[in-house]
């Protein structure tokens, strides 16, 4: 045969390529705020308050001496009253870790396409030829 015995024709058709592409679509900043709050914590606190209690005393009961110890004067009594004060202290401690992980979620999704492709079609007459 020779090259005008035949003829030929390179028939192409669409082939769907489906991928993946990673893009930004989220910037997330992780920082810690200083929240105040107010507290209101009673406390019991005590104090020394001086009472004078009198008591009459019979001549003769009791001595001069008595009264008073061997360098003091009789007359001067000295005490020291005790009060307590709130003291407020604050301690920083840690309570909790916070950590920010990023899952990777895999899903599903369908994608859909249209594709072409050819088909040969042969037309012309057809000859009848005899029987050999």
């Amino acid at each position: 045969m020779t090259g005008d015995d035949h003829a030929e024709v390179v028939r192409s058709e669409e082939r769907l390529h489906v991928g993946t592409l990673s893009v930004p679509v989220e910037r997330v900043r992780v920082r810690k705020v200083v929240v105040t709050e107010e507290r209101t914590v009673t406390v019991t606190v005590r104090r020394e308050e001086l009472r004078v209690e009198r008591e009459p005393i019979a001549p003769g009961d009791v001595d001069q001496e008595q009264l008073a110890g061997p360098d003091q004067d009789p007359r001067v009594v000295e005490m020291v009253l005790h009060e307590e004060r709130v003291v407020v202290e604050r301690e920083v401690v840690p309570v909790e870790r916070v950590r920010v992980v990023v899952d990777r979620v895999t899903t599903q999704q369908p994608v859909e396409a249209t594709l072409s492709h050819e088909e040969v079609v042969v037309e012309g007459d057809t000859v009848d030829r005899p029987a050999s």
